[in-house]
């Protein structure tokens, strides 16, 4: 199972659900997210495609959270002041600035295989996009990528959680 296109599937779904207007251009992507976390094969320019709707929906998702943060970690602290909703509020606005900043990551793994994807279509020529990347190829999805940015983007989240811990309160 290829993890970040198994999430972007779903959470492509839902994008779709919501944006109605974008389901006859990209209807059919989440479930080709599937076949790609599957270990399906598709052929080169099919995988281009779905590797750039992976990289929005994962996008989305950072917006959403990040957006998402502010207003209730803000709201939370507001509304019933006390160390109880403070703590609360920095526990939501801390776990969805990590959500984002895990999705970057993923983003950018995706977007760098869709980018090594469109370098092999146009050395290739046009005839390339109907066949399958080559075995090995720099733009094929890898079982690690999802896990390896994660734990870059859980790393960077710590790093920066223990350097805001250890800043001097007044």
């Amino acid at each position: 199972m290829i993890a970040e296109y198994w999430i972007a599937g779903h959470l492509g779904r839902a994008w779709l659900a919501v944006c109605r207007h974008l389901r006859a251009r990209l209807g059919g992507l989440p479930g080709e997210c599937a076949l790609v976390a599957r270990g399906e094969s598709l052929s080169a320019g099919r995988l281009w495609l779905v590797q750039d709707f992976a990289v929005r929906v994962w996008w989305r998702l950072a917006v959403a959270a990040i957006v998402l943060a502010l207003p209730a970690g803000g709201s939370l602290a507001l509304l019933s002041p006390g160390q109880v909703m403070w703590t609360v509020a920095a526990v939501a606005v801390a776990v969805l600035s990590g959500v984002t900043g895990a999705a970057l990551a993923q983003l950018g793994m995706i977007r760098y295989r869709s980018s090594q994807t469109g370098r092999y279509l146009l050395k290739a020529g046009p005839q390339a996009g109907s066949e399958p990347l080559p075995p090995g190829a720099a733009g094929l999805p890898r079982h690690s990528d999802f896990w390896v940015m994660l734990a870059v983007a859980l790393a960077a989240f710590g790093v920066l959680f223990y350097a805001g811990a250890q800043a001097p309160h007044h």
